[in-house]
């Protein structure tokens, strides 16, 4: 028995061969369009894929080449009518095994199946089950999860753009954990956390005594990725002699610690995020062009939660996960309609102090405690998301929610926002310096 998935837009034509191929003792799993058959092979990976050419959003030719980019393995048997005979040809020449003309009798289309399915296969590549990582099933996040999966297959730098809030880490941490180096090490950095005088010692290292205060070695990031990837976030805010500093080091993988009379070599996967469009800052003078050009050996980007709003639903459902009772449809359908300035970030964060709320009950509408400026922008003003300081808002209210959902336990509160305590105090003392009221709580 082998597991099968067909592709056709036609319900008739899929229930059709559905019930030839299961009589022969196959699984069947129906998908109505491309987008829909790239999702349910990342569920889980059929032995063999029967794909109309002819479909809406995504085409046979269009599949099949995502399929041969993601898995490269996968037999994928085509059928259609006899006018598509030149894309046939095209689509065999890219890699399908094999075709069939509508109508096709069912002897005849089982016998093609399992003739398909006798072709030697490669055994199962690495890297498919780490894509559940990114959740959504918009046709945006699943040519992000094939792109994922092609860059954790090489070994060049890649480059993540996108909106705070959308996920860059994440993407970084699942092509190092699809990647031959998953079993190195995965060194995150941002960029605008590390004080000015010591960045240098932080990346590179330094030895005892190489300035005022040195009293032992330090081993720095570039040294302890070695082996592995080093994700620098926030580019954006790394200065132009560090960005020449880092560029030679992409370019002759020698670092060389302060205070070290000789350099060390380091073999490191690169992976950069920045939050501001690269060509911008190019353009401004604050990102050097060789430096852009070097780090985008591919270029992933991701877009804001609020052009793709039909991943609400599978991202709520992730952070609520299989021990809740689950979120009421008005509630899911609030979701839908909010803006998420913050993204998916302030989307966990609210499913988060939401399950505080409802302690172990249904979510209700009332947990979620959405005001109307989430339900998108009043008429003739700009999406909520295009406003100056919307993000920082959003973070300082979610913030105080969360410590009054968990009583005004810091700990408790941290916990649910997925940061530790000493930032959480930090980020309190900001919004007092701001001139908001941070509770003086335990």
């Amino acid at each position: 028995m082998a597991a099968i998935l067909v592709v056709d837009d036609d319900g008739s034509c899929a229930r059709y061969a559905s019930a030839a191929l299961t009589e022969s003792g196959h699984e069947v799993r129906c998908a109505a369009n491309g987008v829909e058959a790239l999702l349910l092979v990342e569920e889980r990976l059929p032995d063999l894929v029967l794909s109309d050419l002819r479909m809406p959003e995504m085409d046979g030719l269009e599949l099949l080449a995502h399929l041969r980019q993601g898995w490269p393995e996968l037999p994928v048997l085509l059928i259609t009518v006899d006018e598509d005979i030149e894309h046939v040809v095209q689509a065999v020449q890219s890699g399908a095994v094999n075709y069939l003309l509508k109508p096709c009798a069912p002897e005849r289309l089982c016998d093609a199946v399992e003739k398909a399915l006798r072709i030697p296969r490669s055994p199962r590549q690495h890297g498919y089950d780490e894509m559940a990582r990114i959740i959504g099933r918009s046709r945006a996040m699943v040519e992000v999860r094939q792109a994922v999966l092609f860059a954790s297959r090489a070994e060049m730098p890649v480059l993540i753009t996108g909106r705070t809030g959308t996920g860059k880490e994440i993407v970084a941490r699942t092509i190092h954990a699809a990647s031959k180096r998953s079993s190195g090490p995965f060194v995150a950095h941002n960029c605008a956390l590390a004080p000015r005088d010591l960045v240098d010692s932080v990346l590179f290292g330094h030895r005892r005594g190489a300035f005022t205060g040195a009293d032992r070695d330090q081993v720095g990031l570039f040294e302890q990725a070695d082996g592995g990837v080093l994700f620098l976030d926030e580019l954006e805010a790394m200065s132009l002699e560090l960005q020449a500093k880092l560029l030679r080091v992409l370019d002759d993988g020698e670092v060389h610690a302060i205070g070290s009379p000789k350099a060390r070599h380091v073999s490191i996967r690169f992976v950069a995020a920045t939050n501001r469009e690269p060509l911008t800052m190019v353009a401004e003078g604050t990102l050097r062009e060789d430096l852009y050009w070097r780090l985008r050996g591919l270029e992933i980007h991701l877009i804001p939660l609020s052009e793709r709003l039909e991943d609400v639903q599978p991202l709520t459902e992730h952070f609520l996960g299989d021990d809740h009772a689950g979120i009421s449809p008005e509630a899911a359908e609030a979701l839908r309609e909010c803006a998420w300035p913050g993204n998916v970030r302030e989307l966990k964060n609210r499913i988060l102090v939401a399950r505080e709320k409802a302690q172990g009950q249904r979510i209700e509408l009332r947990h979620l405690q959405l005001e109307p400026t989430h339900r998108g922008a009043p008429p003739g003003e700009p999406p909520r998301s295009s406003r100056t300081q919307t993000l920082k808002e959003s973070e300082n209210e979610v913030i105080l929610r969360t410590l009054a959902a968990c009583g005004g336990n810091r700990t408790r509160a941290a916990r649910a926002l997925g940061i530790d305590r000493a930032t959480l105090r930090r980020k309190l003392a900001e919004l007092e310096r701001a001139g908001g009221k941070a509770p003086r709580m335990p």
